[in-house]
Parts: C-alpha cells; sequence; structure tokens
C-alpha cells in the first residue's frame, strides 16, 4: 500500500513506522489513522519483523493528536470526533510484537 500520512519501513528485523506531518506536528487526521492501522498489521503480518518502532517527523512533536484543523471527509465530517481511535489502540495492542513509541 502506498502512504500519505506516514513512512514505513522494514530493516533488520525492525519495522518503523513514522507519521509523516511534521507541518501538523504530526496530528493525525482521518487518512493518517488508517494508514498507521494498515502499517501495524503490515508490520505483525511480516515474519522479517521483530519489533516496531513508532515515531513522529521533524524535530518538534512526537505527535499532537488529532488535526481539529482537518476535515479530509472521513468519517461522516465529524471531525476528529470520528476518528477510529479505539481501532489503532486495538491494533497496536494487539499484535504479537513489542511496539516502542520514540
Amino acid at each position: 500500500m502506498a502512504y500519505e500520512d506516514i513512512l514505513y519501513e522494514e530493516k533488520d528485523g525492525v519495522a518503523t513506522i513514522t507519521i509523516n506531518r511534521p507541518a501538523a506536528y504530526n496530528a493525525f487526521r482521518a487518512r493518517t489513522c488508517e494508514e498507521l492501522i494498515e502499517a501495524f498489521k503490515q508490520a505483525d503480518a511480516s515474519r522479517a519483523v521483530g519489533v516496531v518502532v513508532l515515531t513522529g517527523a521533524g524535530d518538534k512533536a512526537f505527535c499532537t493528536g488529532g488535526d481539529q484543523s482537518s476535515h479530509d471527509g472521513g468519517y461522516g465530517g465529524r471531525g476528529t470526533i470520528g476518528l477510529p481511535i479505539e481501532e489503532l489502540q486495538s491494533v497496536i495492542r494487539d499484535i504479537n510484537k513489542p511496539v516502542i513509541a520514540r
């Protein structure tokens, strides 16, 4: 899958997932959540991955939460209230590999 809001890399047994929206302080929108869910599932399914690292691009913020200015049409136009945060948390919690937030 091609990602727009995140970067995904597998190298030396490590899957690195980077929230890549530094201009927005890595705040997430509907697309970001969808991509994060997919990337964590991809890392979980990969036999080449032993650990997952979640990080944010740039040097100002790891992630500032939901992007309050984003109305990208996802989740019925409900803004950050409609984001699938619980699904994302469940995917992170339930994968069979350690996750490091850095």
